[in-house]
């Protein structure tokens, strides 16, 4: 059987926000644990086909203060944003191609990363499965959705975004992030980025 000779190369760059200048809220902090880049190396066919899955990458702790003013809108919202080149040749949905191996097959697009955002309340609206990353570089995909309405923190209910901490409300202000690559059989030979961004900012 002949072996598969491809590479996949997914670099994600997690920067965290903070608001310095908050209008109702005290504070607005993201902490983010991460391994760095998460590569993906597809050289066998059982990987092609079945994928690969990286579980707990990285772990988002979140903390929204509002302890001095006590101001009925203090609300944040959570957002993940793609960035798929540094070069504008790029297609808006595909990964960025660094090193190509060969000139067939076609280049991954950028919804073939699946990407599953969870905690033990479940308060992400894009549930507890995993999504296919499907927006396209500059929209956000939304974590926690600035409704204009405070979900209290101790509801453990979905898009919970008033304030607390992941010390005191660790089920509901810390999101474990686990990622996934399924990339079929008719790629291009190379190597490809994304980079990640998360953001927390106050909604306003």
């Amino acid at each position: 059987m002949k072996k598969v000779k491809q590479k996949l190369l997914l670099c994600c760059l997690f920067i965290s926000s903070i608001s310095s200048q908050a209008q109702f809220c005290d504070k607005v902090m993201l902490m983010l644990t991460s391994a760095g880049n998460v590569d993906y190396t597809f050289d066998t066919f059982g990987k092609y086909i079945g994928g690969i899955t990286q579980n707990g990458v990285s772990q988002l702790k979140i903390t929204v203060d509002n302890s001095i003013t006590n101001n009925p809108n203090c609300r944040w919202n959570l957002v993940i944003y793609i960035d798929n080149s540094s070069n504008p040749a790029t297609p808006t949905d595909e990964w960025e191609l660094l090193t190509p191996h060969n000139s067939t097959g076609a280049i991954p697009k950028i919804n073939q990363l699946q990407i599953r955002v969870r905690n033990h309340c479940n308060t992400s609206i894009t549930g507890s499965s995993f999504f296919n990353a499907n927006v396209m570089p500059g929209q956000p995909i939304i974590l926690i959705s600035n409704t204009g309405i405070t979900i209290p923190a101790g509801s453990c209910t979905t898009n919970i975004n008033g304030p607390g901490n992941y010390i005191k409300n660790y089920d509901e202000f810390t999101f474990d992030i686990d990622y996934r690559i399924a990339p079929g059989l008719s790629l291009r030979s190379g190597i490809y980025q994304l980079r990640l961004k998360y953001l927390l900012t106050e909604a306003l």
